[in-house]
């Protein structure tokens, strides 16, 4: 209903309107029975949630755990290993090209945009034990090959090893003398390269270098080695095809993990080669060791090709059996009645070494194939673009490979203070390894799906750490900059987290699918036993969801019954043209012109229904008490009756949903002019009413977008209205949002489209196509388009046609660009933003083959 024709309905008829204040009521009272709330001195901002922690649920303990707790879970370095827990072992890749008079400044270490690598990313990777990376740098091309292995003798984890090998690019130019860097003759081309490799322990314990056996072993040697309470007695050997007598060393004593990079910088020292008539250099590490060294760090320059061998063999410790549970053989292991005698030291390190270690890796390699295609099928049939399976399968891998592990505390900011969180872990995928190689609860949802249908374990895994970080309010951060090493990734004035601001509840996206299988399988005993272990999360989770959930319905909500508005927005701002609502996830997108309290945001009101109708049918196939899932029921029929979302958001003129709020057309960025007795200055760009005429009012926000389509992308039109059929034909309309491309983010049409928000902040979601909306429109339209209904075939035509014009566009950028991105031009499809995008727009797996 159009904005007018609200205005004029008295205040009886408004409370009657979708949103029932008693239903609310219910909802509010029944659900505080779970907040469970105990006094505390603490704020109840940084006081966590009192029920037991989700992550020490006993499915996430035994083989479970063991599988996960070495991993590439640094997802912030070209190659970083660590274990998933606190205070762990951490080990690193480092490179540098000697041959560049600014070898110091390009030390390659954190996954950096500015690097400027040509590509780099995952081909390979199964999110437990086993990837494979191919780096192409400026002159070299390194491919990076770790492998996981669990034995009867292996420590907690098992043992581990990469492989590193490193070539030179094919144009460049001879090599120069070996240790020794030309520097009055740069060499555009390198042959040489000089590679660093370290271990560190996060609690400063000292570890040990077995430097008194490396002159008598040119070809393999023990590096380091150390004690550790989960990973025991362990050692780091080294395998090389260079000569490892000439292995520089550093040890140095430090806290300071994030700082590695500089440590290494600091510490190289110029060596002049003897003999040199041209008095050649190099960088080299000093060979030395400070008391109670808690990081080692070896260094090989070597000509090109090279390769070398990392193995790390862990101890049995204290800890073991509570890692381990009752247990202990993996997929592929000698069962212990064959494999009476546990395997010696030597005979691990062999398994990884060698030609053992390529046949290892190979195997490895060929059981991601097999389990990929038994996943999401072979991606080959007449309806999906050529070349498709080496892109999915690379995003799939960047997905998985980019799952990290983060142990620290935000920082939240109280109203007269800011103050640390209380301490917590995070399991959790990234979006970007470059660029926000941290937790971000708007994108995880969407990692969900795609991490859901790989490994449905790991995935709840990593719901439940998400969850335990709610406080006792039921607040979960939108950012999680958890630990210095994700800190110091972050610019300052980011840091902080307001404990009022929102983010949309993606997570319910997958809990909504988990909560469907569970009821689908209800009448299948034998899949209802499949579903033992998800049953017993979402029972364990229910007091979480229904706290969240509570806490939006409280801190979110709108003036009028059934509306909701995001928080966050700036009202005083004078330099946006649109005061941007970060807490939604679409930051830029047009929203009223001046924010206010009488906002209705159409998006959340659909994320609400969406959450709503999740926890409904979690308490319903769980068997809940009725009176605590009455709530949820009553609710989700409210929001998603068409009625009350047609009178909130609905204009019968133009057949839009649309945001509601204090607007105004007339607002535009002009140049404030200081007027002075030396003449006039030219200030910087501020918004400004250009026609007085035209003042702001309430009605609905005229800009059809991403935020129009979530009454369609949430399946809350039935299938046989005439709503949508509407949103069918408004889709499909190239002067709106539909391209050859995809689905743009703003109508071509909107006065905000493609216009910079300040007088440096670009457009991003004022046109450019993003693919988790556009993965939600594909859903909704394969969902419609067998649902049956006269809009069946329009939407199966539609879905076709979008699917196609989606991976034919992203197959295309990435083979010519070797990268997924943040987002895609709307005018010729290229990437824009932050890459490689390793989060949502990996779904395009789930699009390839159809899995939805």
């Amino acid at each position: 209903m159009d904005s007018d024709d609200m205005q004029k309905r008295p205040p009886s008829v408004l409370s009657g309107i979708g949103w029932s204040r008693s239903a609310g009521a219910v909802l509010l009272v029944s659900m505080f029975a779970y907040l469970c709330l105990p006094g505390s001195k603490e704020p109840p901002e940084t006081t966590p949630f009192s029920k037991s922690k989700l992550a020490d649920l006993p499915q996430f303990g035994g083989q479970h755990a063991e599988d996960l707790l070495w991993s590439t879970f640094r997802p912030g370095q070209y190659f970083g290993m660590r274990m998933r827990t606190p205070k762990s072992l951490l080990a690193g890749l480092m490179w540098f090209d000697p041959h560049r008079p600014n070898a110091l400044s390009n030390i390659r270490h954190n996954a950096q945009e500015r690097d400027g690598l040509k590509k780099y990313g995952w081909e390979a990777h199964d999110g437990k034990s086993y990837g494979r990376q191919e780096l192409y740098d400026e002159h070299f091309h390194l491919t990076t090959s770790w492998v996981k292995r669990q034995c009867n003798a292996c420590g907690n984890g098992g043992d581990w090893a990469l492989k590193l090998d490193a070539q030179q690019s094919s144009d460049a130019q001879s090599p120069v003398e070996e240790d020794v860097q030309a520097v009055d003759e740069p060499q555009p081309k390198s042959s040489r390269i000089s590679v660093m490799f370290y271990v560190a322990d996060e609690r400063e314990q000292e570890l040990l270098l077995d430097s008194d056996s490396w002159q008598e072993r040119a070809k393999s040697r023990l590096f380091s080695s150390g004690q550790h309470p989960i990973a025991g007695d362990w050692q780091l050997h080294v395998t090389s095809t260079s000569d490892l007598k000439k292995m520089r060393h550093l040890a140095i004593q430090t806290p300071h993990m994030h700082n590695l990079t500089d440590y290494v910088r600091q510490s190289l020292v110029l060596k002049r080669s003897k003999g040199q008539s041209r008095g050649g250099v190099a960088y080299q590490l000093p060979n030395t060791a400070a008391a109670k060294s808690n990081v080692a760090i070896f260094q090989l320059t070597a000509t090109l090709p090279f390769r070398m061998e990392v193995v790390f063999l862990g101890g049995q410790s204290d800890v073991q059996k509570t890692i381990r549970g009752p247990v202990n053989m993996c997929a592929g292991c000698t069962p212990p009645e064959q494999s009476p005698k546990p395997e010696t030291q030597p005979e691990r390190l062999a398994a990884l070494s060698g030609q053992l270690l390529q046949q290892l890796l190979q195997e490895r390699e060929t059981a991601f194939d097999k389990r990929f295609a038994d996943t999401f099928g072979q991606l080959s049939s007449q309806d999906t673009p050529a070349g498709i399976q080496p892109v999915a399968k690379a995003a799939l891998s960047n997905m998985l490979g980019g799952i990290g592990y983060f142990y620290g505390s935000s920082l939240i900011s109280l109203p007269d203070r800011t103050v640390p969180n209380f301490e917590a872990a995070l399991f959790t995928a990234v979006p970007s390894r470059s660029f926000f190689p941290r937790g971000f609860l708007w994108d995880e949802g969407f990692h969900q799906l795609l991490i859901s249908k790989w490994d449905p374990a790991m995935s709840r895994d990593m719901l439940a750490h998400w969850l335990d970080l709610m406080n006792k309010q039921g607040w979960i951060a939108r950012e999680q900059i958890l630990g210095a090493e994700a800190r110091s990734r972050v610019p300052a004035e980011y840091v902080t987290q307001q404990p009022t601001s929102a983010n949309p509840p993606t997570l319910f996206l997958v809990l909504a699918q988990m909560a469907n299988e569970i009821a689908t399988a209800s009448a299948d005993d034998a899949a209802l036993g499949r579903m033992y272990d998800q049953q017993l999360f979402l029972k364990a989770a229910f007091p979480r969801l229904a706290a969240w959930f509570t806490w939006f319905n409280t801190t979110q909500a709108g003036p009028v019954p059934g509306s909701y508005r995001w928080r966050g927005r700036d009202p005083n701002s004078l330099t946006e043209l649109n005061p941007k609502t970060l807490t939604s996830g679409l930051d830029d997108f047009p929203r009223a012109s001046h924010p206010s309290d009488d906002e209705r945001h159409l998006d959340l009101r659909c994320w609400m229904a969406l959450a709503s109708r999740a926890l409904a049918t979690i308490g319903k196939h769980l068997n809940l008490p009725r009176q605590e899932v009455l709530p949820f029921e009553q609710t989700a029929l409210l929001l998603e009756d068409i009625h009350s979302l047609k009178r909130l958001h609905y204009s019968d003129t133009t057949g839009q949903f649309l945001d509601y709020g204090n607007h105004t057309e007339a607002m535009q960025l002009q140049h404030v002019i200081h007027r002075t007795p030396q003449g006039n200055f030219r200030g910087p760009l501020q918004r400004h009413l250009v026609d007085p005429s035209q003042p702001p009012k309430l009605q609905l926000v005229p800009h059809f977008g991403y935020v129009s389509l979530f009454p369609l992308l949430m399946g809350l039109l039935d299938p046989s209205s005439p709503e949508l059929g509407q949103q069918l034909k408004l889709l499909k309309q190239p002067d709106l949002l539909w391209t050859q491309f995809g689905l743009r983010s703003l109508n071509l049409s909107s006065s905000i489209h493609g216009v910079y928000n300040t007088e440096h902040d670009a457009p991003y979601w004022r046109g450019p196509i993003w693919f988790n909306i556009n993965f939600l429109a594909l859903r909704a339209l394969h969902n419609y388009s067998h649902t049956g209904g006269p809009h069946a075939a329009e939407a199966m035509l539609l879905y076709s046609e979008l699917r196609t014009n989606l991976l034919s566009n992203l197959v295309r950028v990435y083979d010519e660009s070797g990268y997924l991105w943040e987002n895609y031009e709307e005018v010729d499809g290229h990437g824009k933003g932050s890459h490689p995008f390793s989060g949502w727009t990996a779904l395009l797996v789930l699009v390839a083959g159809q899995t939805y």
